[in-house]
């Protein structure tokens, strides 16, 4: 036990050499105190958050010293936590709550409660538009999409899902086409939703148990979890079929994809592991986890290159762990526990996002050399012509400036040097379509380029 310091003299009793031996030293601890590491101030923490759904709280970590914070609670309206999502800026932790029919706004600057949201029964996911504008959350019970002006935390309006079993399920975005993507509860139907939330575009019928599902960085391929099959269904975005499937482990969960595309993690919740699959070969490495944690939520850090999983205990519910993956080395890299019992879901990073406008434009990638339109405005008929600097493999494709698809004019590997694809004005079904301005976008390897021609009549 360390004594107590012995008060100092008073001032008018020392000498001046004395006085001033006193403020050097005092200079001198100041200094050396704030050179000192210092232990963070776990109220302050705000980089990452897991919720726990026994506890019905959630708490902050630091994602790189892994030490926790104080429990938020997130009763009544994020009762079982379901889902986490920071927002595309970084600034917002929403918290999705089953039971409690409600979200939840933390404030990660402060780590304080900003905001508190009804909506439908039983929500269960949450994505952003690519601006971060609007909100879209899915309710199994009501089988809906609500929408939410983030602006002024409101429900602006609902989207009915036909649903064929119990209701909507987890949704993603795509950060290049700005649609959302829904899957069924417990069903066997993914949905392609407007980029504004308006309409369901296109539904499919996929695998047996669709749970949990991200899109790749460059908007090509949906990923989704099948907990019925034990798979990961790879399904092409264009044309909405399954083109290969990954085995995994028991139970597939959750999942993510790292910034490149390069690497899944699945988290298989009866099989205790952790699957990272190399999404070029579809080579997996299994990560074996306790044998009484049921792993579930994935979110990737990829400054660190680190994936984070929510490890929910079911055997043991005082028990909160957390595994982090190293992805250079595909390693468990630590495991680390927080103020709550049973962590079911967890937010590391901002959601994965393109443009402000829904698509990932952003200037002139290297390899497009240009991409331009003659004539343009244009009735009936327009060429598109593009150069690329080495043969590539892409797409072309036509889309309205709200980011939904029009229509796929050209895929495949295209031709070093000029290419150029005539487009009439008509959709994919062949339909006319009305005047008004378009965005032609090409992607050809890595790179992204768009241009807006106008159809007029």
């Amino acid at each position: 036990m360390n004594k107590p310091h012995s008060p100092l003299p008073k001032a008018s009793t020392l000498r001046p050499a004395a006085v001033y031996l006193v403020v050097q030293i005092c200079l001198l601890a100041v200094f050396f105190l704030s050179a000192a590491p210092v232990a963070a101030d776990p109220s302050s923490l705000s980089d990452g958050f897991v919720g726990s759904s026994t506890s019905d709280d959630c708490f902050p970590f630091d994602v790189t010293t892994f030490a926790t914070g104080n429990a938020i609670d997130l009763l009544p309206e994020a009762n079982y936590p379901y889902d986490a999502t920071i927002t595309p800026d970084g600034s917002e932790v929403w918290f999705v709550g089953a039971s409690g029919d409600g979200i939840v706004v933390i404030d990660r600057a402060t780590n304080t409660i900003t905001q508190r949201i009804t909506v439908s029964e039983y929500p269960i996911s949450i994505a952003f538009a690519n601006d971060g504008s609007l909100a879209v959350v899915s309710s199994r019970d009501d089988e809906v999409l609500d929408l939410i002006d983030t602006a002024n935390y409101t429900v602006t309006s609902s989207l009915p899902i036909p649903t064929a079993y119990l209701g909507a399920g987890n949704v993603a975005l795509d950060p290049v086409s700005g649609q959302f993507y829904l899957v069924d509860w417990y069903g066997d139907i993914l949905y392609e939703i407007a980029a504004d939330g308006s309409e369901v575009l296109r539904q499919v019928i996929i695998g047996d148990s669709p749970w949990q599902l991200v899109v790749a960085p460059d908007g090509q391929s949906i990923y989704v979890t099948d907990r019925g099959e034990d798979l990961v269904h790879v399904v092409d975005r264009a044309t909405l079929t399954v083109v290969t499937s990954y085995p995994v482990g028991d139970d597939p969960w959750g999942i993510d994809i790292t910034g490149d595309g390069a690497m899944l993690v699945v988290a298989c919740e009866d099989s205790h592991e952790i699957d990272l699959i190399d999404t070029a070969s579809g080579a997996t490495t299994v990560i074996a986890v306790d044998s009484g944690a049921d792993p579930r939520d994935v979110d990737i850090l990829d400054d660190q290159g680190w994936a984070f999983v929510a490890g929910g205990r079911i055997d043991n519910p005082s028990s909160d762990p957390i595994y982090v993956i190293d992805l250079a080395t595909q390693t468990l890299l630590d495991t680390f526990e927080g103020d709550g019992t049973n962590a079911n879901v967890i937010a590391v990073q901002a959601q994965m996002h393109g443009s402000s406008t829904g698509i990932a434009d952003g200037g002139v990638p290297a390899g497009i050399d240009h991409l331009s339109a003659h004539p343009n405005p244009f009735n009936p008929l327009t060429v598109i012509s593009f150069t690329l600097a080495t043969a590539s493999a892409g797409e072309l494709a036509i889309y309205q400036l709200d980011g939904r698809l029009v229509r796929i004019l050209a895929s495949g590997s295209f031709d070093a040097g000029q290419t150029t694809v005539q487009w009439d004005g008509r959709d994919a079904s062949g339909r006319r379509l009305g005047s008004g301005v378009y965005l032609v976008q090409l992607r050809a390897g890595t790179g992204r380029q768009s241009h807006k021609i106008m159809l007029a009549k």
